[in-house]
């Protein structure tokens, strides 16, 4: 019953490395669009000569809601970041509950291979003495 409630932690297990995958791949997702809208918003700034005075209002405007969209982009990936560091905790916790499991089973059959082999000794020793006292 054991081995089986171990299977079912270790598919547990597995299915919780196929999220972190997933969620680390987010979580890098999300820096990366952080970084693009850094990129624009740095080359937005760099431009030529002489500008009017409606082209310098439409870039300010345009650099304040780039601004304004690369701090929502932030606290998104600071949001993935934490989603997979809590995940990251269920998982070592889900692992070390396998481990467990597997010390478990391995001690019970240590025992019980233990046990066996001190009754087969048992057996062994009253043959031996049965013998002995048949001659």
């Amino acid at each position: 019953m054991l081995t089986r409630y171990l299977g079912l932690q270790q598919g547990a297990l597995e299915e919780m490395g196929k999220e972190r995958q997933r969620l680390r791949e987010l979580a890098r997702r999300e820096e990366q669009r952080a970084l693009q809208l850094q990129e624009v918003i740095g080359n937005l700034g760099k431009g030529g000569g002489s500008f009017h005075p409606l082209l310098l209002q439409n870039r300010q405007q345009m650099d304040g809601q780039l601004r304004r969209l690369l701090s929502h982009q932030v606290q998104q990936s600071t949001l993935a970041r934490i989603d997979l560091e809590r995940h990251e905790q269920q998982l070592r916790r889900q692992f070390g509950r396998v481990k467990g499991l597997e010390g478990v089973l391995a001690r019970r059959e240590l025992a019980d291979r233990q046990q066996r082999e001190e009754q087969e000794q048992r057996q062994l020793d009253e043959l031996s003495s049965q013998r002995h006292r048949d001659r």
